[in-house]
């Protein structure tokens, strides 16, 4: 059976300009998001750019975007630091011209035991009737394929590509997924409610994620 090997989200929230200079370590601690002593490694905390992490978060401000990523493979279910910033921060700052919200996907899977990666790649993406495929019927090509549909408030986009990652570069089909909303329709005292009644169904989308990378890998 193909094999989950990592997995990664992120919380991507837009705006026409963020403050960056108002994420500081106090201010952060004052409000109940992270307290000092959980933040680790390198931070940053200007004007242009703020960033910050914990040993389980990574946070990126700039004027344009607020990126929340975190690591969703493994024993633990919780989640729950992420998806706090997030909605504290959406709560918090309210007057935000916020203008979308990207939630975000990202699946690694390797081939089954004892199959070559480029023979697991073909029979799950290069096969079908498309001419083009005739191009490509080499031993070393490899394939992807894109999807899009609405799914609730949201457009989803999938991109399945071939990557080499890891240490040792292994080859591994990365199933990224993209949940984005659009908000700029709202009005902006409404934009807040909205946002965060987007970001709390995470958990039923990353479910469903998860469900569509297993569909997606059983012939």
């Amino acid at each position: 059976m193909p094999k989950i090997e990592n997995a990664f989200a992120g919380i991507v929230l837009t705006a026409q300009s963020f403050n960056p200079s108002i994420f500081t370590e106090t201010w952060l601690a004052r409000h109940g998001i992270v307290s000092a002593d959980t933040l680790t490694g390198v931070r940053v905390f200007s004007s242009e750019v703020a960033q910050f992490q914990t040993s389980s978060v990574q946070v990126f401000i700039v004027p344009p975007k607020m990126q929340i990523t975190f690591n969703i493979h493994g024993d633990s279910d919780d989640f729950t630091l992420p998806l706090k910033i997030a909605k504290r921060t959406i709560e918090l700052l309210p007057h935000t011209p916020f203008q979308g919200l990207g939630l975000n996907f990202d699946f690694f899977v390797a081939q089954p035991v004892g199959q070559d990666f480029n023979s697991f790649d073909r029979d799950l993406l290069g096969t079908g009737d498309y001419r083009l495929l005739q191009e490509f019927s080499v031993p070393d090509a490899k394939f992807g394929r894109y999807f899009s549909k609405n799914y609730g408030e949201s457009r989803l986009k999938l991109d399945i590509k071939p990557v080499q990652t890891g240490p040792d570069q292994k080859d591994m089909l990365q199933f990224s997924f993209n949940y984005h909303y659009e908000i700029s329709q709202y009005s902006t005292d409404d934009r807040t409610r909205r946002l965060i009644q987007m970001v709390e169904p995470w958990g039923t989308l990353r479910n469903y994620a998860q469900q569509v990378v297993e569909l997606g890998t059983t012939k």
